[in-house]
């Protein structure tokens, strides 16, 4: 898409990011409202913030040439505080 709407490196960049980044923080109420497995929506999302840990600075890294600097240890930590302790 940047190549095709010839986009700045610093939009590029930014459509890379948000494109790799997971987004099923809300799924949980979503799965829980509906009456869904709800213990299966948490697995899925624990899973792709763990593989998001590994993977942003992958596709950054193949994409765009640089690598993207994550705090793996701040990360590990919210998610063993979200999922984990409750």
């Amino acid at each position: 898409l940047a190549k095709a709407f010839q986009l700045r490196e610093a939009l590029t960049a930014g459509l890379v990011l948000v494109g790799s980044l997971n987004g099923g923080q809300s799924s949980n109420l979503c799965t829980y409202i509906a009456k869904g497995d709800v213990a299966l929506s948490i697995l899925m999302t624990l899973s792709t913030t763990i593989g998001a840990t590994f993977m942003i600075p992958l596709i950054s890294t193949v994409l765009l040439g640089e690598s993207v600097n994550l705090d793996s240890f701040g990360i590990a930590l919210s998610t063993i505080q979200v999922f984990l302790i409750p």
